[in-house]
């Protein structure tokens, strides 16, 4: 919808935001269980993923992406993200689901086939955690997803490599649950999309710093203990000199912009591809 309307095709940009409004009351009439998403409705209509079921009760990403395309309404994401943190989160990372699954079961297949802790089966498996972090940026919480980064960072874990047993500099695939009596082991090295989305949960949603069609959205989400950061971001032909300062120590919100010493109005730095230099100001507040 954001490039449709750039490009000015308003009748598409009509279709497609009937479709998202549609596919998102849907989502909430169906799939909200009073504290959170459920994660799949089987073929014969039987919900995996509610607080009726004595295992599988809660899944992740039944949580972080209701929030990510926006189809939570703010009260609900709040709600689904704290099940997550009180449910889901450990000291190593968040878990995919749980409780694990205790044994085979032929109609739930492949996910039973591991211990409880394991793998998918309420495994620590990394690629789903930095769109946790993302959906926790989305509602104010800098706190929390950075947290939650620091949880999963490989360069963290140098003290509890007997524990971890994988390279320090590269993400798992997955680490053992809580449930699993080698709880902290990671396990498949490399075979993950983790780098790269946990890049984009840093730099875009923690740092904030996002390419749009017009320019450089800037839209900080970080813990209230920092002071603010500095970043640099190449981008489209020029050098963006970006400091962000957060004298009020609150995790969200753009106070003032300033590019090249101008105050600018909204949070998107415009595009110059001039090959040049320019210093951006932002105050959060």
């Amino acid at each position: 919808m954001e490039l449709l309307t750039e490009l000015g095709d308003d009748s598409a940009v009509k279709l497609l935001q009937g479709q998202w409004e549609e596919m998102g009351a849907r989502v909430n009439e169906h799939a909200w269980d009073g504290d959170w998403y459920v994660r799949y409705f089987d073929h014969d209509g039987s919900i995996i993923g509610t607080h009726k079921n004595e295992q599988g009760k809660i899944w992740t990403n039944g949580q972080s992406w209701p929030v990510i395309s926006g189809f939570a309404p703010r009260q609900r994401a709040e709600k689904a993200l704290d099940s997550v943190n009180r449910l889901l989160n450990t000291k190593n990372g968040i878990k995919l689901s749980a409780p694990g699954y205790d044994g085979w079961d032929s109609n739930k297949g492949g996910v039973t086939s591991y211990p409880p802790g394991a793998k998918e089966n309420g495994g620590i498996f990394l690629h789903s955690n930095p769109w946790v972090i993302i959906a926790e940026t989305l509602v104010g919480n800098g706190d929390r997803a950075f947290e939650y980064y620091q949880q999963i960072n490989p360069a963290a874990k140098n003290d509890k490599m007997e524990e971890y047993e994988l390279e320090p500099y590269v993400y798992a695939q997955n680490i053992l649950g809580d449930e699993h009596a080698q709880f902290g082991l990671g396990r498949n090295s490399w075979l993950s999309g983790t780098a790269s989305w946990t890049y984009q949960a840093a730099t875009k949603y923690i740092l904030g710093i996002r390419p749009c069609y017009r320019g450089l959205e800037i839209d900080p989400c970080i813990p209230q203990a920092w002071n603010g950061f500095e970043a640099t971001r190449i981008f489209r032909g020029a050098t963006y000199k970006v400091r962000v300062n957060n004298p009020q120590h609150v995790c969200k919100g753009v106070a003032s912009l300033k590019v090249d010493g101008e105050t600018i109005s909204g949070q998107v730095v415009p595009l110059f591809s001039d090959g040049k230099t320019h210093d951006v100001e932002v105050t959060l507040g």
